[in-house]
Parts: C-alpha cells; sequence; structure tokens
C-alpha cells in the first residue's frame, strides 16, 4: 500500500500525479538540484513551511542551512511570503542559542514547531562566536533528540554538499545514503537540497546517486530576446507516475494583485507556482477523464442571433461541449456576434467568461451598455459586468504556454474567488498571439490544446480567428485545413462587396457537425 504526500505548492502536485507516493509505514524523500539562484532553496524551504503549517499536533519540524541564517529565514517567511497565507498565529518562541531560532503554529487545538538551525562548518575558529561545528552526524543526532521528545514530521538540509567537503567521493555517497535511511526509519519526510555541479566533476556524487525517491532538477531556459524562464524539471519519481518534461515555474512575493491572470507576478498566492506544460495539461486532464471523450450534446444550442442560425440547416446547430471557430475578415463586426453568443448562455442563467485580445474591459462594458441585447451581461445599473459574465483582457506578456493555459482554465473554472465554472466561453480572438505572448512558440498546437482542454472542463468554447479581406468572395486565397481539423464547426463572416458600393455582411458555414449543415452563405444583419 502506498500514501501520497501533499507538497502544498501550486502545480507542482500535479505533475506528480497527486503529490509524493511512498510506501506505507515509510517516508518520502526529495532531492531538488539546480544552479545558482534557481528557486531550490525556496522550493524545499516553502514545502517545509506549508508541511510545519497543515501539521499534526505536537509535530516538529526542522530546517538545516549552511549559507542562511535563521534570522534571515524568518524574515523572508513573515515578510516576503506572509507564511504562505496562514490563518493561524505564529510565534517565535524565546531564542535559547544564536544559531537556533523555533517558531510556533497554533491553528485551532493543534500546535506545531519549526525550528531552524543554521549549520556551521568552520571547527574552532568558530568557537569564539559562540558556534560550534555541525557536521551530517550532529544533524541525525539532534534529529533523534527531537523524536525522543514527540513526533518530527519532516527534515530539511539545505546545501549538503557543504557539510560533507572533509570526505572523499565514495564517503560523501555513503553518508548521504545513510542519512536517507535514518530519516525513512523513523518515518520522518525528508528534503536534501544541493548546488549542481559540473557532470565530470567528482568531487560530489551526481544528484541520481542519491536514490531518493524523487528528483527536481531546477534552472534557467534562455529565451529568444535574452529573456530567461525558470524551469523544473522531474528526473526520477520512484513509486510514482509522473508527468515528463519541462515545466515553467515562478516565484510571486507577498502583496501580489489576486484578481488578475495572465500576468507574470500575477499568482494566486506567495510563494511558488508551477505550471504543468501544455502536454502535461493535456495528459492530466485525459487522465482524469479516464480517457473518455467528453459528450458534445445531442440538442442545439442558441447561438445568440437568428442570422447565424439561418447558416444552418434547421435544428443542425452546434450542440453543447462542441467546438466552433468562427473566421472573420476585417470589418466585420465579429466581437458583437461573440457577445451575443455569451448573452445567449446569460439568459438561461449560465455563466460565460469572455477572453480578450483585442478590447479591454471597459471597452467591452460599453458595447453591452449601448445594446439592450446584450444588458444580461451586466448588473442591473449597467456599470459593472454581472459576476456571473467574466472578462479577461490578455496584456502583452512574456509568460510560458503552459502558464497561459493554466492561467485561462483557472479563470474558466471560477478564478481565486470560486465563484463555479463556466458554460461557456469565448476567445477573442487568437490571430497572431505569439506577437503579444512572444513565449507561445508553438501557437498552432496551443490552440488545439486550449479547444480540448476546456471542452474536458465541460464548455462550450467559440473561438475567434481573423481571415483575409475578399477571402470570402474568392478574392484572395485562404487555407483552412487547420480549422477543419481542430474544430467541430467553422463560420465565415465576410464583406460581399461584388454588387453594391456598400459591402454586405455575410456568414457561411464551411464545416458543421452534420452534413445537413447549409453551406451557403446568409445575409448577416447586427
Amino acid at each position: 500500500m502506498f500514501e501520497f504526500l501533499k507538497t502544498g505548492i501550486d502545480g507542482l502536485d500535479a505533475i506528480l500525479g497527486g503529490g509524493i507516493r511512498y510506501p506505507a509505514g515509510s517516508s518520502a524523500f526529495m532531492f531538488a538540484t539546480g544552479g545558482a539562484g534557481s528557486g531550490k532553496t525556496m522550493l524545499a524551504l516553502e514545502m517545509l513551511t506549508r508541511a510545519w503549517l497543515r501539521g499534526a499536533d505536537g509535530q516538529t519540524f526542522l530546517y538545516y542551512s549552511v549559507e542562511h541564517a535563521p534570522r534571515n529565514l524568518c524574515a523572508k517567511l513573515q515578510a516576503d511570503f506572509d507564511y504562505f497565507g496562514c490563518t493561524g498565529e505564529i510565534t517565535e518562541l524565546p531564542q535559547e542559542v544564536p544559531h537556533k531560532i523555533c517558531l510556533e503554529a497554533r491553528a485551532g487545538t493543534a500546535r506545531t514547531r519549526l525550528v531552524l538551525t543554521q549549520a556551521e562548518t568552520g571547527g574552532a575558529d568558530r568557537l569564539q562566536s559562540g558556534m560550534f561545528r555541525i557536521d551530517v552526524d550532529w544533524i541525525l543526532a539532534e534529529i533523534g533528540n527531537y523524536d525522543l521528545g514527540g513526533d518530527v514530521g519532516m527534515v530539511c538540509i539545505d546545501n549538503v554538499g557543504l557539510l560533507l567537503t572533509d570526505l572523499d567521493y565514495y564517503g560523501k555517497r555513503a553518508k548521504l545514503l545513510a542519512t536517507r535511511r535514518a530519516l525513512m526509519d523513523r518515518q520522518i519526510h525528508g528534503i536534501f537540497v544541493q548546488e549542481e555541479t559540473d557532470e565530470r566533476d567528482l568531487r560530489l556524487p551526481s544528484a541520481e546517486e542519491f536514490s531518493t525517491d524523487v528528483l527536481l532538477r531546477l534552472s534557467f531556459d534562455q529565451e529568444p530576446g535574452g529573456f530567461k524562464t525558470r524551469v523544473m524539471e522531474i528526473v526520477k519519481a520512484r513509486h510514482q507516475y509522473y508527468y515528463r518534461g519541462a515545466h515553467h515555474f515562478s516565484i510571486a512575493g507577498r502583496g501580489i494583485r489576486r484578481d488578475v491572470y495572465l500576468g507574470a507576478r500575477n499568482e494566486r498566492g506567495p510563494g511558488i507556482h508551477v505550471y504543468p506544460s501544455v502536454a502535461a495539461q493535456l495528459s492530466i486532464a485525459r487522465d482524469s477523464a479516464g480517457f473518455k471523450v467528453p459528450s458534445r450534446g445531442n440538442d442545439p444550442i442558441d447561438l445568440g442571433h437568428d442570422d447565424v442560425h439561418a447558416a444552418f440547416a434547421p435544428e443542425r446547430r452546434p450542440t453543447e461541449r462542441s467546438s466552433t471557430v468562427l473566421l472573420a475578415e476585417p470589418g466585420t463586426r465579429y466581437t458583437y456576434l461573440a457577445l451575443r453568443f455569451l448573452t445567449a448562455a446569460r439568459r438561461t442563467g449560465q455563466s460565460a467568461l469572455m477572453i480578450s485580445t483585442k478590447e479591454d474591459r471597459e471597452a467591452l462594458r460599453r458595447v453591452c451598455a449601448a445594446d439592450p441585447a446584450l444588458h444580461p451581461c451586466l448588473d442591473e445599473a449597467k456599470t459593472r459586468f454581472h459576476p456571473a459574465f467574466r472578462v479577461l483582457y490578455l496584456h502583452p506578456e512574456f509568460i510560458s504556454a503552459g502558464k497561459f493555459a493554466w492561467d485561462i482554465l483557472r479563470m474558466a473554472r471560477g478564478g481565486h474567488g470560486g465563484g463555479g465554472g463556466v458554460a461557456r466561453l469565448v476567445f477573442d480572438n487568437v490571430h497572431r498571439l505569439t506577437n503579444r505572448f512572444p513565449l507561445l512558440d508553438n501557437e498552432q498546437f496551443l490552440i488545439r490544446a486550449l479547444v480540448d482542454l476546456v471542452r474536458y472542463e465541460g464548455i462550450t468554447p467559440l473561438f475567434i480567428d481573423m481571415a483575409p479581406r475578399g477571402a470570402g468572395v474568392g478574392r484572395v486565397p485562404f487555407d483552412v485545413a487547420d480549422y477543419m481539423t481542430t474544430f467541430d464547426n467553422v463560420l465565415h463572416v465576410y464583406l460581399d462587396d461584388r454588387n453594391d458600393d456598400e459591402p454586405k455582411p455575410q456568414i457561411r458555414v464551411l464545416k458543421g457537425m452534420s452534413v445537413e449543415s447549409a453551406h451557403a452563405a446568409v445575409p448577416l444583419r447586427y
């Protein structure tokens, strides 16, 4: 039998398939490695702190660091990360020795302690300052003493290699394995942190040789233009299935804007946030659904406009959870048609999400206020959007494809406030997204993935893309093959200027879910 240790870190448990899996009666052991500044210390400290804050009554959690003074770590946890949103009472106990600080957390009747210790390796020349030599054997002895007095929940040794500098290669390896075994025998969860060295450098064992349960490697990706993104990869997870590949992550501080999405520093809370790759998100969605393709429903839905209905054969309109793309030529009021599509959902009491790369929230509100047909999207005073009508305006950002898709899904599920999922979603529009988000290096795959991801959420999506002016009347060629293989329904809105001086809007169905769909263009009246 196996148990799971939740890390509590946003997105990390997702790519681990639910957390760190370990045999019952034992404990979990994680090793984090990476270059300087990659975030490995922050990852271990957050994981330990979150475990402390949700620990059982009487548990103790221990953190040992060669580089970081306990006072600095306390300041970081409080001032920079606000104890990751802890709602309980946190108290610093009287300091008994200069290299150690003990924090106590109270939540209800539970009381847990976090002990931060700075390990000093300098030897006798530092005794005058009140410090003394601490090595791995000393740490194990202290862990044993704490364990005699109560339950030790987790231990983290940061930059463990600096405590083993007097050992040769094989001595270091044996010491690390013995430390891991000692913790697991006591059923204490453990974390080792080590700065990554050159693969050819045999002065330290390689990360793979630590025989850990979960091995995480943190690094930086050099993007075009010199921009660097943080990347996390699960190199090994012994007892479980996990989602492979490079997953981007960020570190957010205190005081962030929790109502904003798709920004480089806009997160759900302080701390580390991991964004599974788009491929991993697709795998997670399919695994959660048991590889069952979401049902598209049987009954046609209201598309919000009679002329759009007329483009289809009677009762052959799109159904719930079917995907639709609207290819719009310049000069057509495609945003208005998108709002009508969402208004149809609002009239039946459903929630809707409008994602816009074109109009910001105020511009969209003015459009809705000016047309009575769109008033269901607004509150009674027509000064704000209805709570069930969400608008996400995409500002230009240097963010990864994983964060892009992760944030959109989070918004569709209800956002930070947890207001419940939406029934319909419009993405206006997806034309050349890389101009606004340069790190979206595979735009076509991202759009296909988003179509599947929102459908697995039970959402009926409408995407809008641009078509060249004149494509509808055969003046310029326009290849629609990609759309035909991605979407269930493909609509084309264009201006017919062949017979009159005044171009006339037309709409036609290029592809429908039924072969009986009408493919002849019909007039479109706004």
